[in-house]
C-alpha cells in the first residue's frame, strides 16, 4: 500500500512538472501569437496606406487626362 502511494505521490509530481513545463510553453506560444498579431496589424496599416496612395494617384491621373483632352479640344478648334 504505502508502495503504491509512493508511486502514485511520483506520478502526480511528473505531471505537476509537465504541466508547469506546458503553461511556459503556451505562455510563449501566446507571445509570439501576439507578435505575429502586432506584425499583421502593421501590414493592414501599410496597405491601406499603398491604397490610399493609388487612390490618390489614380484621381490625379484621371484629372491630368481631362485636362489635357480639353486642351486638346482647344487646339483642334
Amino acid at each position: 500500500m504505502e508502495e503504491m502511494l509512493a508511486s502514485i505521490i511520483s506520478m502526480v509530481g511528473n505531471m505537476n512538472e509537465k504541466l508547469q513545463s506546458m503553461d511556459q510553453e503556451i505562455h510563449f506560444i501566446r507571445e509570439d501569437i501576439s507578435s505575429v498579431k502586432g506584425e499583421t496589424t502593421d501590414i493592414k496599416n501599410t496597405l491601406a496606406d499603398m491604397q490610399a496612395d493609388q487612390d490618390h494617384i489614380w484621381e490625379n491621373a484621371a484629372k491630368n487626362e481631362r485636362e489635357l483632352a480639353k486642351f486638346k479640344r482647344h487646339l483642334q478648334v
